[in-house]
């Protein structure tokens, strides 16, 4: 399992045409390689985020619970994302988040001392540093952006646009709970759709 684990790695560290060879061993060096099974934890309310967190394969979702019981999901990961809760991890104060496994899944950790170090050895990883964070930023911003302007039908197809091979691999109510709409409405939502292009598809003919 880990040479799996790194050879995805270390393709993704490749992707960004940043680091030597040397400088990818380093990282490995550092790098933890783990897995979850589907619905264990990465981390609980409560406990302090220490890792930042790269996705090799499966899912991984943060959520907070609010005070009549209810799962709101702020963050979907599958493979190629980054994962974490980025206030505990900088401010090292508890964390009001969960993050577990939608699917088992392998993933790559680095904890944060070995995250400074390799920001003052190698230069470059500042770059990819800076592009997490823009990447994670704009994610953010964008759904914050669907959420105030967009009706819940164009909420969906804006879900099914940013995670084409995710959308059909996880539960409704939890893409309902990630969109800010009820199961039903999503339910009756996809139904419509399904329903219309099968009439595109027999008009077509």
């Amino acid at each position: 399992m880990p040479e799996d684990i790194f050879s995805f790695f270390e393709d993704h560290m490749k992707n960004h045409d940043l680091f030597s060879d040397e400088e990818i061993a380093l990282v490995k060096s550092l790098a933890i390689p783990k897995r979850l099974k589907k619905r264990q934890y990465l981390l609980r309310q409560g406990s302090v985020c220490r890792y930042y967190t790269f996705v090799c394969s499966g899912c991984l979702r943060s959520y907070r619970i609010d005070d009549y019981g209810n799962e709101h999901i702020l963050g979907l990961s599958p493979a190629d994302h980054w994962i974490s809760d980025p206030v505990s991890l900088l401010s090292g104060s508890p964390s009001n988040e969960f993050i577990d496994a939608l699917e088992d899944s392998t993933f790559i950790q680095l904890s944060t001392h070995s995250f400074k170090t390799l920001l003052k050895d190698i230069p470059n990883f500042i770059k990819l540093s800076n592009k997490i964070i823009t990447r994670d930023c704009d994610m953010s911003r964008e759904r914050l952006f669907m959420m105030l302007s967009l009706q819940a039908e164009d909420r969906y197809r804006e879900f099914i646009r940013s995670f084409p091979k995710l959308h059909d691999r996880i539960p409704i109510y939890m893409i309902a709970s990630y969109l800010g709409v009820s199961r039903e409405t999503l339910t009756r939502i996809r139904s419509s759709m399904f329903d219309a292009e099968v009439w595109e598809k027999l008009i077509s003919k």
